[in-house]
C-alpha cells in the first residue's frame, strides 16, 4: 500500500471519530462530498494498524467528551462533517454533532497539533487576511517583504522553476529572518497605533488561530495516548471558560523551533511560529507552521487517555 499522504491520515481519523460518535449517540450522518472522503480516506489510505488505532483513540475521546457533555443517546441528533471552505473562514470543527437544538464540534488531529499553516507572500496581507485590524499591512511592511520574496521570484524564474532551497546559500539571513523581523515589526506598529486597543488585537489573532468556534481538539499521538483539549472561549461547552489574552508581553525567539518567533501573551498563551518553505522547490512565498507552546492549564481544558 502506497503511504497516506498527511491530508489522507488526518481524513482517515476524522471518520474514526466520526464513526464513533454515530454509533455511540445512535445519531444519523448527514452524507456529504467531505464524509465520503473521509470514508474512503479510513477504508483505502491507511493500514489496518493504522485504522485500528485510529479507532481505539476516537472512541477513547468520544466517550470521555460525552460523559463531560453529559449527552446520552439520542437518534433525533445528526453528525455533519465540516468543509473545507468552513476551516478557511476559521471553523476548525472537523466533525459536529447537533442534538436538541445544541451543537458540539471536535477538531481531529492525527500526530500533529499545529494550529495553522499560513503563507506570506509579496500579495499577502496578513493584517487583514487574520482580521487583525481593518487598515491592513503598512507601507513599511510591504517596503521590507517585497525585496525578499522578489529575489525569490527572480531566482525560481531563472531557473526554469528548478531551483532547490537545499542548494540556497546564506538562507536564514537572506529570506527567514528579514521576513521574520519584517512581521514581527508590523504586529508591534499595529499595537502602538492603537495601544487601548491591544485586547481587541489580542482576541482577534487568537480568533483566527484557534477558530471562531468552541470545540474538543483530540489529538491521536500513534498507539500510545489520545489527548484532548477544550476551548471553551463562548462558554458553550461543560469546561471551564478559556479567557482571551489582553496583552502580548513579549516577541522572542526563544522557546520555538529554529527560525521562528514566539508570541508570549499573558493568561498563560504562547505561541511559536516558525518559517519554512512549503516546497523543496523555490517558491515566492514561504509558509508558518503555528504551533501552541503553553496554554493556561486552568482555562484550556486538557486530558490525556492512554491507548492499550
Amino acid at each position: 500500500m502506497k503511504a497516506a499522504t498527511q491530508t489522507e491520515t488526518g481524513r482517515a481519523f476524522e471518520w474514526s471519530v466520526g464513526r464513533s460518535v454515530t454509533s455511540l449517540v445512535g445519531c444519523r450522518l448527514i452524507e456529504s462530498n467531505f464524509s465520503k472522503l473521509a470514508k474512503l480516506c479510513y477504508e483505502e489510505k491507511i493500514s489496518d494498524k493504522k485504522r485500528d488505532a485510529f479507532d481505539v483513540a476516537a472512541d477513547l475521546a468520544v466517550r470521555h467528551i460525552l460523559n463531560k457533555e453529559k449527552i446520552e443517546r439520542d437518534p433525533d441528533a445528526t453528525l455533519e462533517f465540516n468543509s473545507d471552505k468552513a476551516g478557511q473562514k476559521g471553523d476548525v470543527r472537523d466533525v459536529i454533532l447537533k442534538y436538541s437544538g445544541k451543537s458540539i464540534g471536535i477538531s481531529c488531529k492525527s500526530n500533529h497539533e499545529a494550529l495553522k499553516h499560513s503563507r506570506l507572500s509579496a500579495k499577502l496581507d496578513f493584517i487583514s487576511k487574520w482580521d487583525l485590524s481593518d487598515a491592513g499591512c503598512s507601507t513599511e511592511y510591504w517596503n521590507q517583504i517585497k525585496p525578499i520574496f522578489a529575489e525569490l521570484a527572480s531566482i525560481r524564474k531563472n531557473s526554469d522553476r528548478t531551483a532547490l532551497w537545499e542548494d540556497l546559500e546564506s538562507k536564514p539571513e537572506r529570506f527567514y529572518w528579514p521576513l521574520l523581523d519584517a512581521w514581527e515589526q508590523e504586529i508591534n506598529r499595529v499595537i502602538s497605533v492603537n495601544p487601548d486597543k491591544e485586547a481587541d488585537f489580542c482576541k482577534r489573532l487568537m480568533t483566527y488561530l484557534i477558530g471562531r468556534f468552541d470545540f474538543y481538539k483530540v489529538m491521536c499521538k500513534g498507539s500510545k495516548r489520545v489527548e484532548i483539549q477544550a476551548f471553551n472561549f463562548s462558554g458553550n461547552l461543560a469546561t471551564r471558560k478559556t479567557n482571551f489574552p489582553t496583552a502580548i508581553n513579549v516577541i522572542n525567539k526563544k522557546n520555538g523551533g529554529m527560525y521562528s518567533k514566539t508570541i508570549v501573551f499573558n493568561h498563560g498563551f504562547s505561541i511559536n511560529f516558525r518559517i519554512h518553505n512549503a516546497s523543496s522547490r523555490v517558491e515566492a512565498s514561504l509558509k508558518f507552521d503555528i504551533n501552541a507552546i503553553g496554554l493556561p492549564s486552568g482555562e484550556v481544558y486538557q486530558h490525556t487517555l492512554d491507548i492499550g
